[in-house]
């Protein structure tokens, strides 16, 4: 009785689903966010100043045996960089999409 109630209670707290996001905020700077495995802890969130960003670029790597595209941010001050969408890796079409769209909110031209 005890596995199954320690199966039962384990996939009660479980999501069956990753949610992870990109906030862009035109002059203020972008917001990452990461949904937890269970329902019993919270979301992690980092808020990088648009001073901070050095730059946002598409970086290629190997998984597996499959190449896979992400999204990256160099950030001043940090040794890494920060991976956009870690757990979920889209596909190249929608990560260049994002990529444009961050660009163009992040830099774009004085008038």
């Amino acid at each position: 009785m005890l596995p199954v109630g320690l199966l039962v209670l384990w996939l009660s707290v479980r999501r069956g689903y990753t949610e992870e996001s990109l906030l862009v905020l035109r002059g203020l700077g972008v917001q990452t966010s990461s949904s937890s495995p269970t329902y019993l802890t919270t979301a992690s969130t980092k808020f990088i100043p648009t001073t901070m960003i050095q730059d946002i670029f598409i970086h290629e790597a190997f998984k597996g045996f499959e190449v896979r595209f992400y999204l990256a941010i160099v950030v001043e001050g940090e040794e890494d960089v920060v991976v956009v969408f870690p757990t979920l890796l889209p596909r190249r079409a929608i990560v260049e999409d994002v990529w444009r769209g961050a660009k163009s909110c992040l830099y774009e031209p004085k008038s």
